[in-house]
């Protein structure tokens, strides 16, 4: 006999959902959930540019080199790499825009406004600045905390289980329904078979302004994306890219670095 169990915690800036379905007793499920949300709750504590002890928060502080955790390493390598291959249409060390927006307190030490992947040398755990930029995992933090979790989640026996991170999930189990919110309503975009989904949204509401957002590309695109990928990180990153593409460009320049841009109700396919 199955059992289901579904729990909600707020992390990351958002709320997290867990589901998992399995034969085990409804305790082990729950312990399962429990790793789940530690894996979650351990990325946040790493990677938050707002807390002053976290491995960005004394990164972006710091004038030296610094020793970092092997995940926030791992998670600083895809964000750089992706952001040379993408042409810096996805961008980490963008925090000095979004200290000068308002959205991250201002730092006690110079900062610029924007960098590049070149302003960051990265070896091994150690890690530096060439310029006092503020970096930021904004854009992919998030899917990669969705992958950690689920993976535990693997790891424990279960028949199925889905991690949504505010939009950005990742399932295994039977096919999973994409689905996104607009004005006239909810949308089908599709099931997802395997791999994860993601979403983000840009100029559409003044009042609700996705910072992961603000690169250097000029005249950014508004409206909603939704990606899916192999990884959550991945999905979530890609998202960027294509909001800071030109529409005409953005589906190939998704599909060459490793996901599928839906653009149409009933478009999606498996990752």
């Amino acid at each position: 006999m199955n059992h289901c169990v579904q729990r909600m915690r707020p992390l990351l800036g958002t709320f997290v959902e867990i589901q998992a379905t399995g034969s085990q007793s409804i305790e082990r499920i729950h312990q399962a959930l429990d790793a789940a949300f530690s894996e979650i709750e351990r990325v946040g504590r790493l990677m938050s540019v707002q807390s002053s002890t976290s491995d960005l928060g004394r990164l972006n502080r710091s004038r030296a080199a610094i020793s970092i955790h092997p995940w926030t390493a791992r998670v600083i390598r895809l964000a750089l790499n992706l952001a040379v291959r993408s042409a810096h249409r996805f961008n980490p060390t963008v925090g000095g825009l979004l200290v000068d927006s308002g959205r991250y307190p201002a730092p006690e030490t110079p900062y610029v406004r924007r960098g590049t992947a070149d302003d960051i040398l990265l070896s091994g755990c150690h890690i530096e600045r060439r310029r006092p930029v503020l970096l930021t995992l904004d854009g992919i933090a998030k899917g990669w905390a969705v992958d950690r979790a689920l993976a535990r989640l693997r790891s424990s026996g279960l028949t199925a289980a889905l991690v949504n991170a505010g939009g950005d999930w990742r399932c295994f189990g039977p096919p999973r329904p994409i689905l996104r919110d607009t004005p006239s309503g909810r949308v089908h975009l599709g099931l997802l078979e395997r791999g994860a989904c993601a979403t983000s949204s840009a100029g559409l509401d003044p009042d609700c302004f996705p910072a992961e957002l603000v690169i250097d590309v000029p005249d950014r695109q508004k409206g909603t994306w939704t990606v899916i990928a192999p990884q959550a990180w991945l999905a979530d990153a890609l998202t960027k890219v294509a909001a800071n593409t030109p529409p005409q460009e953005a589906a190939h320049s998704v599909r060459v670095l490793g996901g599928h841009l839906i653009s149409e109700p009933n478009a999606a396919r498996g990752a």
